[in-house]
């Protein structure tokens, strides 16, 4: 997964929602920059809508809702902003290889494999800013076929979405109580002030701030981590602190002002992500 260009002052402005707000994102026909055939670039854009939509953190809606629309970009732009959108996301299959590789277990044995390439802008209609683009890969190796490879690798982009999410659309909390503390290891369980209503789900997790004074100026030092064990309800969730307890409890505690940042999960395997299916 490549990021290739990002605007990272207006994404720390533009993509942080608050622990109420759920973005509206307007996801329009994908373009097809490769000789695949049409039909592939829609299963691209069906996954991506899955998988945005699955993280329960985003609302997810196309142009055919709002009937005819402008075709001046701007005007059809603040006609979706008239509407309650507040993003446009644009999709591009860029390119694929197919090839083949040997089995593991039996080299006389032969898989198909295949990669695509996608690109994914986001749009803010506030600013008619694209604030980011993003291109990103998916493979799959032990296909039947080329075409079931393709298929199958295509299916693969809806789990890039989480973090993609997690990515783009951060969502801001703090901390509302302490609930398990050890007289060693500080805080070991916290609430939130965040649930389902921003689309936080079990196991989700988050980045602790606290706001220090440095040379006269603000600024937010990390102090930790949490991760969500049960959302509680609509604007609360029970975390487990899986670092800095001592720095949330005694930030807590002396009434510093400490904001949570959803962050996406890292992959298993030191990082790296099985390519095999």
């Amino acid at each position: 997964m490549k990021k290739i260009f990002s605007v990272a002052v207006l994404l720390l402005m533009m993509l942080t929602a608050s622990a109420q707000d759920k973005p509206t994102v307007c996801v329009e026909n994908f373009t097809n920059n490769s000789d695949l055939k049409d039909t592939y670039s829609k299963q691209l854009q069906n996954e991506i809508i899955s998988g945005i939509s699955a993280t329960t953190r985003v609302t997810i809606v196309q142009p055919s809702s709002y009937g005819k629309l402008p075709k001046d970009p701007i005007a059809y732009e603040d006609a979706l902003k008239a509407e309650g959108v507040n993003f446009i996301l644009k999709g591009t299959l860029n390119d694929y290889t197919t090839g083949t590789s040997k089995a593991v277990l039996d080299k006389n044995k032969t898989y198909a494999t295949a990669e695509v390439s996608y690109t994914l802008s986001l749009i803010d209609l506030e600013t008619h800013q694209t604030v980011s683009s993003d291109t990103e890969s998916c493979s799959y190796a032990t296909g039947s076929s080329a075409a079931d490879a393709l298929t199958k690798a295509i299916g693969e982009a809806s789990e890039n979405m989480k973090k993609y999410v997690d990515r783009h659309f951060k969502i801001n909390a703090t901390v509302k109580a302490l609930d398990q503390i050890d007289p060693k290891k500080g805080a070991k369980t916290v609430y939130i002030t965040i649930g389902s209503a921003a689309g936080i789900t079990k196991g989700d997790i988050l980045e602790v701030f606290a706001e220090v004074n440095i040379a006269g100026e603000k600024a937010n030092k990390k102090i930790g981590e949490v991760k969500v064990n049960e959302v509680m309800s609509a604007t609360l969730s029970l975390c487990n602190v899986k670092d800095g307890g001592v720095e949330i409890k005694n930030a807590f505690e002396d009434g510093t002002k400490i904001t949570v940042i959803t962050r996406a999960k890292k992959d298993s395997l030191f990082g790296i992500k099985s390519p095999f299916k």
